[in-house]
């Protein structure tokens, strides 16, 4: 139990207590004005107004812990972004917790987007300076290291309750940027404020540039896991929200939406403001359904998600315009993105941009390495359901992809905000089972960007099993080879006739031992300018089996036009296989001829070698088990080509 200095109300009597070492103020929970501490004494700031509904898990008094520090909530401020077009009014609202440690410390709990992040003050300044930094840069802070600027923008002080570390200005608007380094580390630069409502142009001297540094984290890191965001208000002081066009009754499913459309007349509505009243902002012409019902809830990666809303989107690319849909999901860790297009579904969820390192048209992820798949200008082409932020038809920003499947890294950047997002590959049945929609997801028309290449695989697989299969193979084609000697079981030179034909030899018999196997004939002549053929038959003397070869030989040479040329050969040699064991005899019949310079040499050598190895069965055998992987290989090929014919790198193109 907290305790600290107890004290009454100055306009009200309604007890308060300040129980934070660093608390200087306090919101009344009574009347809701704002008493400052002055040493003993209280002073009356002025008058807070009413919260805000939004699905927070925190609330004042509760208790967490983390990495084994025990925190309490003491205090509650919300923030909204001011409208870029108009200054007075807030564009979206989220919450940030003030928490006390057990070790005196304090540090700020920010809700923001179904993210949490908790960030503890810094005594000193930065020294990048506010008008310097831009979404997507990357500085290098001072005794930080390498920091990512994700956002850059102002926060508008809108309400607060319990005890505050600073004395509130209702109205103040502060600037700030929000930046993340590579090792998880997430900072708030806090420039100060403007000073009062509508004094925006004036920076005033209302407060110091200060560091906050931590991290994101989950609400189960902050032992608060349990905690279940409350049902979102159905309108400002319970009032029903309806349609300011038509009178439609409109139900939020989120307490954070900003935009909305009507399901009735398909006007486009912003819903924000300290009043959070409804305004029409454009009429929409379609009323195309999307194929994932808005309302649609079920279970993605282990995560229950419900379908918020639907964005068809568009790009132009060599004036050929391409679309794709959008879903925005809503879960117990925050907003997931379900991307659709041509039938290929990517889930995505938000990523912190420190961890990103772009280099040479590619994204370093820890030690993945994401390749650069397209880059463009992304529109809002249709729009249903709700969205946490301010959304227009028409309007545009930066985009950039890279993949690594299944996995995709996608980053978008406008003039305040960067935006990455990290995901994976889903298959369309996947999808269709996860929200129970009816039917048949459609065919897909292509390759997904992060879609896995089955064919891969499927090579990498064989090859794992082959190549131990290949490589023991070969050690056994080369032992046996190696065990083989080569021996000469005959040799003899047989008689050439010099008219074209010599006579029939036949060897004496011989004997070939061992079991079944290969047996090389091998002749050789001394041609000049002729040829000599032999037709060899190797007969079993007891059987009267035989098998016959034929060895050409064959050797020309002389001038042509001074320049010397040869062709042919003096050797040949042929094989016969499974050839058993027994007693054999030789028969050679050759044939000679040559030119009018020729000369045929009066005999030609003829050995009969055992002991050969036979390479044609073993080269077949491999050629056998390379078939599948080769073509599997190709295929391969195949489903990249297809993948990258839709990038900005298609394969063999010259982008």
């Amino acid at each position: 139990m907290r305790t600290g200095l107890a004290s009454a109300c100055p306009r009200c009597g309604a007890p308060l207590t300040f129980g934070g070492a660093h608390s200087l103020a306090a919101v009344c929970s009574y009347c809701r004005s704002a008493v400052a501490r002055r040493g003993v004494e209280l002073e009356l700031i002025g008058r807070v107004p009413d919260l805000v509904a939004t699905d927070t898990r925190l609330a004042l008094g509760v208790a967490g812990k983390v990495d084994g520090h025990p925190f309490h909530v003491i205090g509650h401020v919300q923030l909204g972004r001011p409208d870029a077009d108009d200054a007075a009014v807030t564009d979206a609202a989220w919450d940030e917790w003030y928490v006390a440690f057990g070790d005196g410390t304090w540090g700020w709990l920010a809700e923001a987007q179904g993210r949490l992040h908790l960030t503890r003050p810094v005594d000193r300044a930065p020294a990048a300076r506010f008008e310097d930094l831009a979404p997507g840069l990357r500085i290098d802070e001072p005794g930080l290291g390498i920091l990512a600027v994700e956002e850059v923008g102002e926060a508008r002080f809108l309400s607060a309750e319990g005890e505050l570390p600073y004395s509130p200005r209702v109205g103040a608007t502060y600037r700030f940027a929000d930046l993340s380094a590579a090792d998880g580390r997430f900072f708030t630069f806090d420039y100060g404020d403007y000073g009062d409502y509508g004094d925006h142009g004036d920076p005033g001297d209302h407060g110091e540039a200060q560091i906050f540094y931590g991290r994101r984290l989950g609400y189960d890191e902050a032992g608060i896991a349990d905690r279940k965001p409350g049902p979102p208000a159905a309108g400002p002081e319970g009032e029903a929200l309806a349609c300011p066009n038509c009178g439609a009754s409109l139900a939020l499913r989120s307490a954070e939406t900003v935009s909305l459309t009507c399901p009735s007349c398909r006007s486009l509505l912003d819903y924000r403001g300290e009043r959070k009243r409804l305004k029409i902002v454009a009429e929409l012409a379609s009323r195309e359904a999307p194929p994932v019902p808005l309302g649609s809830k079920g279970t993605l990666d282990g995560e229950a998600a419900e379908v918020l809303g639907w964005l068809r989107r568009s790009t132009i690319a060599e004036g050929v315009t391409y679309y794709w849909d959008e879903y925005l999901l809503h879960g117990q860790s925050g907003y997931r993105w379900l991307a659709e297009g041509d039938g290929q579904w990517h889930l995505l969820a938000p990523c912190d941009g420190g961890r990103v390192t772009v280099e040479d048209g590619a994204c370093l992820l820890g030690s993945q390495r994401f390749k650069h798949f397209q880059s463009g200008t992304a529109t809002y082409a249709q729009i249903q359901g709700e969205f946490y932020w301010r959304i227009r038809v028409g309007a545009e920003v930066a985009t950039e992809d890279y993949v690594a499947p299944p996995h995709m890294l996608s980053r978008e950047i406008d003039g305040r905000e960067e935006a990455w997002s990290l995901g994976r590959w889903i298959a369309a049945d996947e999808v269709w089972r996860a929200f129970g929609l009816p039917g048949e997801p459609p065919p897909s028309t292509s390759v997904g960007a992060a879609q896995p290449n089955p064919w891969a695989l499927r090579v990498r697989s064989a090859w794992r099993v082959l190549a131990p299969a290949v490589l023991a193979l070969a050690v056994l084609a080369a032992a046996v080879s190696a065990s083989l000697a080569h021996q000469t079981a005959l040799a003899v030179d047989v008689p050439l006739g010099v008219t074209g034909e010599g006579a029939v030899f036949v060897s004496e018999p011989f004997e070939l031992p061992g079991w079944r196997q290969a047996v090389e004939i091998r002749a050789r002549a001394a041609c000049e300018n002729s040829w000599v053929g032999l037709d060899v038959a190797l007969i079993n003397d007891d059987s009267g089996e035989s098998d016959a070869v034929g060895i050409d030989l064959s050797y020309y040479h002389g001038y042509d036009e001074g320049e010397a040329w040869a062709e042919g050969s003096r050797k040949g040699s042929e094989l016969i296989g499974k050839v058993k064991r027994g007693r054999y005899v030789l028969r050679v019949e050759p044939q000679v001829g040559r030119d009018g310079t020729g000369q045929v040499p009066e005999s030609a050598h003829v050995e009969v070698v055992r002991g050969v190895f036979l390479w044609p069965p073993l080269l077949l055998a491999l050629f056998a088990m390379l078939v599948y992987p080769v073509y599997a290989g190709f295929r391969s090929v195949g489903f990249e080509r297809r993948r990258w014919e839709s990038s900005d790198h298609p394969m063999g193109g010259s982008s």
